[in-house]
């Protein structure tokens, strides 16, 4: 009993020692939030932007301005290399703290990047054990280096504003996860395809104010972009991938006269397929629960009626964008809703034939319907 309680006393002394030598304390790290990818100036190089946050600049009372200069709560930092890994070796090099990628938020592929293909990156993200699995990919329209120069408005960081479109569920959240899990399956994914602008307004100093939304979908298969949609058959095509949280869509009648808007508070989907004589038949189902906020209806119809009319012309014009999504999805050769991995699971012996020249497969030959199930619930306080 005397020896237990002396070991007792000793791990509890092991305890109070501190940290091991091993480790590094906090104020000797620099966080990555934010990590934008671009071809280099030169062939054949990739250049790199981080996104950090100066956590002694750090005010809830002040509002962070670009990056780079005295009192901004955050800073950038860019390098070119022949690899990412070098690159960030050269970013490394050119700071005072440790670099820790183990809180990176997301990670910003830039358009011509994307279209020379993401592989390198892909390699990297498999071999560095810090970075979170959970971290999103977006991509820019042209430089994802100029995305970090967004002026960020309720939060403090630009990687921030980009993190909530992930979150928010507002198209695509797509997570480096993800995109190797598709990869190493042999399918596509989609990611969102942001939209930068500048604002009309500048700040305090006269400087001028950028701000970023999503404008659509970049679709992958086998490490290269594919294609692009646009901003109604990405978010189709987000609702089928059962990513999209909350819609709104406005539908119109009687040659314009009537009108509505609802915002689909469930949103819900399912893929099936069902093997035939003539090959493999998938089926696309959306379903979701709508709130009308918006009604216009010269006559006076009662509420049946007008429910019948809305989900009518809700179905008509989510399967009309689901419908050319996809097929815009088979022109690329993107499987982007995955239904390889559906068709290996219901069917392996026919993926073992299909698998090889799924690409094509999908792209020529894959019959793919749509279905929808809609359902008003409410007509808010008044008709």
């Amino acid at each position: 009993m005397r020896t237990l309680k002396i070991g007792v006393v000793i791990l509890l002394l092991l305890n109070l020692t501190g940290c091991w030598s091993s480790k590094v304390e906090l104020d000797e790290l620099t966080f990555v939030y934010g990590l934008f990818i671009d071809v280099g100036k030169e062939a054949g190089t990739v250049e790199i932007t981080i996104n950090s946050p100066l956590p002694n600049r750090l005010n809830s009372g002040s509002q962070p301005s670009s990056g780079g200069g005295d009192g901004n709560s955050y800073s950038t930092v860019s390098k070119t290399a022949d690899t990412i890994a070098d690159a960030m070796l050269l970013v490394q090099k050119d700071l005072t703290r440790q670099l820790s990628l183990s809180q990176l938020k997301i990670i910003v592929l830039g358009k011509a990047y994307a279209e020379q293909g993401i592989g390198e990156l892909l390699l990297w993200i498999r071999r560095e054990p810090s970075l979170p699995l959970g971290t999103y990919v977006m991509a820019s329209p042209g430089s994802a280096k100029e995305m970090n120069t967004l002026t960020p408005i309720y939060e403090q960081l630009p990687s921030d504003v980009l993190r909530s479109f992930g979150t928010e569920k507002y198209m695509f959240s797509t997570t480096i996860k993800d995109c190797i899990y598709a990869e190493a399956s042999g399918v596509g994914f989609a990611i969102n395809n942001l939209s930068f602008g500048k604002k009309e307004e500048t700040t305090k100093e006269g400087k001028p104010q950028y701000w970023a939304g999503i404008q659509g979908a970049m679709l992958f298969q086998n490490e290269k972009m594919k294609g692009i949609l646009k901003l109604k058959e990405g978010r189709a095509l987000a609702w089928a991938a059962g990513k999209l949280k909350l819609s709104v869509y406005s539908v119109t009648w009687d040659g314009g006269e009537s009108a509505a808007s609802v915002v689909f508070v469930s949103t819900k989907s399912s893929k099936k397929v069902k093997i035939t004589d003539k090959g493999p038949v998938f089926t696309v189902k959306l379903k979701g629960k709508a709130s009308v906020i918006y009604l216009r209806d010269p006559k006076k119809r009662n509420l049946e009626e007008i429910s019948n009319i809305i989900t009518e012309k809700l179905s008509d014009k989510v399967t009309a964008n689901l419908t050319e999504a996809i097929r815009l999805s088979q022109k690329a050769g993107a499987d982007v809703l995955q239904l390889g991995m559906l068709l290996e699971w219901n069917d392996p012996k026919l993926w073992k034939q299909l698998r090889e020249r799924w690409d094509n497969y999908y792209a020529h030959e894959a019959d793919i319907k749509v279905k929808t199930d809609f359902r008003i619930v409410d007509f808010g306080t008044a008709k």
